[in-house]
């Protein structure tokens, strides 16, 4: 379908952006313009500008800019057609559309929207009307699944074998460049293309208007040598950190209840959904992003966390937690008995008595005091200490003052203590978020002064060894690791400006909860230094010297932790150094001997931060139970 231009002209013409951006995004008036926090990523200052009078919006932090339509399709992660038509239904306009259509003009995220609909319609008639979907059937009523559930969510059979999909697509005359950016296929060493998914229960992921996005699939066999899910890759149509699976289908339930039950994965969703309960969405096993809170807080600011009561069921779900309160969401957690999940408890107990363990969800501060206790952290003083620290840190994100201080008040009668004792961590932790988003200000404005400028031959330039091993710990995967080293040093902290830049894209990827290895080295822009990065990943000298120093009892985890640590002590000492190496010379230059005592003073000081840098107890040994 195809709107006439004259009928989008006239549509953006009679809509107001502020009326349509405000209902997303809490706009003040400055000057001629509006002002508010960009809802493209996270700041702490207004930067995201909308001019009433040209009719556009502009972030002058992450440059996101457009017009009406262009911020409903970022937002709302919806097409140029359906953006359109939202705006319309908003002022009363009617669309006609053309009779005739050329589908050559038809834009490309329709095209994909077009694929994934073919998709999954061929994935629904495998499980349907094909021998192997026949014991998909079977294992799925095993699941105690029904059919009208099935249908409702769309689930589909990816059948065993290579070239399945890719023959379908091939006879349907599908562009299998644009099947492959969709993840339905991939490319062969040799030459060609094969399926993506094979042998998997293939669950469409919808936007929240009900169009399929990307699909997630469950092996159906188990097999250790296979991942047990499988989802599409980031697309045009499709950014994971902004979809909540089942958020289409539970969005008015949601509204209706003025509440959302958060869950890990497809069944644990698909089940609630078919025994009633229907306010859920899934956070498909990971903890939630800035983004997808943002999404849900349009039909609730209410939620019951419900996630394994593993210890990575656990980890995500103080991720989640602390995401939620930051967004000014009023946040309770479930704990099922060990060894149920929703799907299990649900089928074995049914929905009343889920609803009555749901009545019984603590808030986030009674889940934590429990899941210390349970961990023994209470039990010695100096770990009490730090538990009595995260309760504190924790209960600083909530927004609402008097909520706030009585948690701070309940903190204190829990453990006997002065509730001024309290507010002073309080404080205390306030100073140091404030001090990290100064440095993060600084960052965003250093790198928006600063174009990266990459030195095409970098074997001539003079590098620092631990810079380089610093770079080669960021591209191993592991999220607590960035985390650690941009906790102590900044992009703009690295003295070689090709490592500086590329420490600046792995600092960006981090900050949109983006860690992996090859997505992270895509979101460099400059060849030559992508190259570089690939042979520094796959060199891994600092890494391999390292673990083949150790034994077995060692996981390789452990050493990439260790080394991390290691290496930012050195590299934080080794800056350090380089200043009192300096005033020192300054000292011997200078004749004001005020000026020398000065100097002294400081060079005292440092040496005390590196002590206390190398007495610091591991990053990794806070995030152990």
């Amino acid at each position: 379908m195809r709107i006439p231009e004259q009928k989008i002209d006239e549509i953006r013409s009679g809509a107001d952006i502020v009326d349509i951006i405000s209902a997303h995004v809490q706009l003040r008036k400055k000057g001629k313009n509006f002002q508010g926090l960009c809802p493209f990523h996270q700041e702490k200052t207004p930067s995201f500008v909308v001019s009433p009078e040209k009719q556009i919006f502009h972030c002058f932090g992450c440059h996101a800019g457009g017009n009406v339509y262009k911020f409903l399709m970022d937002f709302k992660s919806i097409s140029f057609v359906e953006s359109v038509q939202e705006v319309a239904a908003q002022i009363g306009i009617p669309i006609e559309f053309e009779k005739e259509f050329d589908p050559e003009i038809q834009t490309e995220h329709e095209q994909m929207f077009d694929l994934n609909v073919l998709a999954a319609r061929f994935f629904v008639d495998n499980l349907y009307k094909s021998e192997e979907g026949k014991s998909a059937l079977e294992y799925l009523k095993n699941r105690r699944l029904n059919e009208k559930t099935l249908k409702t969510f769309g689930v589909g059979l990816a059948k065993s074998g290579w070239d399945n999909f890719m023959n379908y697509a091939s006879d349907n005359s599908v562009d299998l460049s644009r099947a492959q950016a969709l993840g339905l296929i991939d490319k062969k060493d040799s030459g060609g293309y094969y399926d993506k998914f094979r042998g998997r229960i293939i669950f469409p992921i919808m936007s929240p208007n009900g169009r399929v996005v990307a699909f997630g699939g469950r092996i159906l066999e188990n097999n250790d040598n296979v991942a047990k899910y499988l989802n599409s890759p980031e697309s045009l149509i499709y950014q994971k950190r902004k979809s909540l699976y089942g958020l289409y289908h539970s969005k008015e339930e949601i509204r209706k209840y003025d509440k959302a039950i958060l869950v890990e994965g497809y069944m644990d969703l698909i089940s609630l959904y078919q025994s009633g309960v229907k306010n859920v969405i899934a956070s498909s096993g990971t903890a939630l992003t800035d983004e997808q809170t943002q999404l849900l807080s349009r039909f609730t600011k209410n939620i019951v966390v419900l996630f394994d009561a593993d210890t990575a069921g656990q980890k995500a779900a103080m991720r989640s937690i602390e995401i939620l309160l930051k967004q000014d969401f009023d946040v309770k957690i479930l704990s099922l008995p060990d060894g149920e999940d929703p799907d299990s408890f649900i089928h074995k107990f049914g929905k009343e008595l889920f609803n009555e363990k749901l009545e019984s969800a603590q808030n986030f501060l009674e889940y934590q005091v429990t899941s210390f206790k349970e961990q023994g952290k209470l039990d010695d003083p100096e770990q009490m200490t730090e538990a009595i620290r995260e309760l504190v840190k924790t209960s600083a994100l909530v927004k609402d003052e008097l909520k706030r201080n009585l948690l701070f008040k309940s903190i204190a009668t829990k453990f006997n203590l002065r509730e001024k004792l309290i507010e002073q961590e309080a404080i205390n932790f306030f100073e140091q978020t404030k001090k990290k988003e100064v440095r993060e200000e600084h960052f965003q404005k250093q790198r928006e002064q600063r174009e990266v400028e990459v030195n095409k031959n970098i074997e001539d330039l003079k590098e620092n060894p631990l810079e380089r091993e610093l770079i080669g710990l960021m591209f191993e995967g592991d999220e607590s690791v960035i985390g650690h080293i941009f906790d102590n040093i900044l992009p703009d902290d690295f003295n070689n400006k090709i490592y500086r830049s590329i420490a600046g894209v792995v600092y960006n990827a981090y900050r949109d909860h983006v860690h992996e290895t090859s997505a992270m080295i895509d979101k460099i822009e400059d060849e030559t230094l992508k190259s570089f990065v690939f042979r520094l990943a796959i060199e891994q000298e600092s890494i391999s010297k390292k673990w083949d120093d150790y034994t077995g009892s060692y996981t390789k985890e452990y050493v990439i932790k260790q080394s991390a640590d290691d290496l930012v002590k050195k590299y934080r000492i080794e800056q350090l150094n380089k200043i009192i190496k300096r005033n020192n010379k300054t000292i011997e230059d200078l004749d004001d001997e005020l000026a020398k005592l000065e100097l002294m003073k400081e060079n005292n000081e440092l040496n005390l931060e590196k002590s206390e840098i190398i007495k610091a107890k591991p990053f990794y040994e806070n995030d152990e139970s």
